[in-house]
């Protein structure tokens, strides 16, 4: 016990000797310094980075460019502060003395036994670059992915995060991400199938149910690209005939379009008319003598 408080009570003499307290002193202030010049990059290059990527309120398809900046601004400010959290240990290390040669060589020999035994993860973060940097899916995008569709609520190299519908968050890896279907790409297109009865006059339906349709792009104006067309007949089914209805409209319009043209239909249909089949089935009753 006695040793222990003498080594303690000569290391601390040797800490007060004005060499080892100048020596300290010159790390403390290297810490600070380096501290405060890490925070004063990263705050000045998170700005500048927003004011490159985050549009002006005049510039076209301003919400899709400024859906892309919220997406790519985290990229980049991560990979940013990964780099700068790097030089700022590297110039501490240095002026503690240490070499840093050992640790950056061990830091690549460990980032590569990761990769081979983690390729998946490889997998994920490569194709997460891809995406972020070819600007297909952003944050606010509605996508079809596999059998979920929902909101891109967040996205980062490992992963994009989908709220269906029904509100689960749904977390999808990059890697998995193969085919998908993007809703908020300049436009889309709501397609209205209805079915007339055999004995209805076909002519008169596909007429009815264009008046429909410029009534409704009458009302709609805002959100239309291309007036309504009806593409004749497409099917003959079991019971009736199918005709279709279409209209191009802006991102996101399509799903509310269609609602409501059915219900327009529905009622134009039944004031002029119009009959919209239903299953029926034909039996022959027949009579055998014995």
């Amino acid at each position: 016990m006695e040793q222990a408080i003498l080594k303690l009570s000569q290391l601390w003499q040797q800490l007060l000797e004005p060499e080892r307290l100048q020596e300290l002193l010159a790390i403390i202030i290297t810490v600070i310094v380096v501290w405060i010049i890490s925070k004063i990059i990263l705050r000045a290059s998170k700005r500048l980075i927003e004011k490159v990527l985050i549009p002006h309120e005049s510039a076209i398809n301003y919400q899709q460019k400024l859906s892309r900046a919220n997406t790519l601004i985290p990229f980049f400010y991560t990979i940013l502060k990964f780099i700068v959290l790097f030089i700022a240990i590297t110039i501490v290390l240095k002026k503690i003395e240490i070499d840093t040669t050992p640790i950056i060589a061990s830091a690549g020999v460990l980032g590569l036994a990761i990769g081979f035994g983690a390729q998946a993860i490889v997998k994920d973060f490569i194709s997460g670059i891809f995406i972020l940097l070819d600007g297909t899916i952003s944050v606010g995008d509605v996508i079809t992915t596999d059998s979920h569709t929902g909101t891109v609520e967040s996205m980062n190299l490992r992963h994009i995060q989908l709220r269906k519908f029904s509100g689960e968050l749904w977390t999808i890896r990059n890697g998995q991400i193969g085919n998908f279907g993007n809703y908020n790409k300049e436009w889309t297109r709501a397609m209205v199938e209805v079915d007339i009865a055999y004995e209805q006059d076909t002519e008169k339906g596909m007429k009815e149910l264009e008046a429909i349709g410029q009534q409704w792009a009458e009302k709609n104006k805002d959100i239309i690209l291309e007036p309504p067309v009806v593409q004749g007949v497409l099917s003959l089914g079991a019971s009736g005939i199918t005709i279709r209805l279409i209209a191009k409209l802006k991102p996101m319009m399509h799903w509310g379009a269609e609602r409501e043209l059915k219900l327009l239909i529905k009622n134009h249909f039944d004031s002029q008319g119009v009959e919209i089949p239903f299953n029926r089935q034909v039996v022959y009753l027949r009579k055998e003598e014995a």
